[in-house]
């Protein structure tokens, strides 16, 4: 059976054109006004699932790069840290070789004592440094002072040597606490290499502030002869030291590592997300003229054709 075509449906099927063009413009309208291709899920499902996967990605990345750029500034402040005992225990060697010679008076070893006690004093202030409220040596325990500042006061540690640990990357976690205390000590025994206690929580033996307050009472007490053994205690303690820094220098190095990887990692999914998310301006604007243009021509052609019935279909 043969299909008749009538005026009124070539008239909707008109009006149905013009509408469309019209939903299509406000659409190319929305995207500029707004900078965005996708504005609703319908606009283009895949894109929006794809856009909330990589908005997903660059937020995580950000918050790893957070992350990286606090255990840069910690671990930087624990280097600085290290440097300054490094310098106090050089200078502790220097009078410790000095009275080892046999050339002080018994009131010069008091008084290179008392300077001995300075350092003490001057190193377990350096190891109870903080970053952002955070003590940097005391492990995970990081609102308690890992020693006692005074000289006068107890060498016991009273942090932990439990990790701190900063999420870095997809399932990578980078230990960024320094264990100072595997060289301090607790200022317990003769001096010379810190022997941890093998029972968690006690104190151990030896270390730097151990061969420290040797030095101390060899002096104080006119003990030269020991001074030579405790010299070679302080080499050994500065070799520790140096082992801790070259672990801060190694984490130094895997955070810029990490920091590179991610910023890598984010600016490609940035870019790929603006792709997908972002309106391309020029290519809008020029679409938008586009369909304008088309829309007006539209009209007016057809308002020539149907003429009076147009208006009547535009206000239904």
């Amino acid at each position: 059976m043969t299909q008749r075509i009538t005026s009124q449906m070539l008239d909707n099927s008109t009006v149905n054109t013009i509408d469309n063009d019209l939903n299509q413009l406000d659409q190319t309208q929305e995207t500029l006004s707004t900078g965005f291709q996708i504005n609703e899920a319908s606009d283009n499902p895949t894109g929006a699932a794809l856009t909330l996967s990589l908005q997903g990605q660059v937020s995580a990345y950000a918050a790893y790069q957070q992350n990286i750029t606090q255990g840069v500034a910690t671990v930087e402040t624990e280097s600085t840290s290290l440097q300054q005992i490094q310098q106090v225990v050089q200078s502790a060697q220097s009078l410790t070789v000095e009275a080892a010679n046999g050339t002080m008076s018994s009131s010069d070893l008091k008084d290179a004592a008392a300077e001995i006690e300075q350092y003490i004093s001057q190193i377990k202030q350096t190891a109870d440094t903080q970053y952002d409220g955070s003590y940097v040596f005391s492990g995970s325990a990081v609102n308690t002072a890992p020693w006692q500042e005074d000289a006068s006061q107890s060498d016991t540690f009273a942090g932990n040597t439990d990790s701190v640990n900063y999420s870095i990357g997809p399932s990578t976690q980078l230990p960024v606490s320094a264990n100072l205390y595997s060289v301090l000590g607790d200022g317990v025994g003769t001096g010379g290499a810190f022997t941890p206690s093998a029972t968690p929580g006690a104190t151990g033996t030896g270390g730097l502030l151990s061969t420290l307050r040797t030095i101390y009472s060899d002096m104080t007490s006119g003990n030269q002869t020991d001074l030579g053994t405790q010299l070679t205690n302080l080499s050994t303690n500065l070799s520790s030291l140096e082992s801790v820094q070259a672990d801060v220098g190694a984490t130094q190095d895997r955070l810029q590592m990490a920091s590179s990887r991610i910023s890598t990692l984010s600016s490609s999914d940035t870019v790929e997300l603006s792709d997908v998310y972002d309106t391309d301006m020029a290519a809008a604007t020029t679409t938008f003229s586009t369909e304008q243009a088309g829309y007006e021509a539209a009209l007016q052609s057809t308002s020539d054709i149907i003429q009076t019935s147009l208006l009547n279909f535009l206000q239904t």
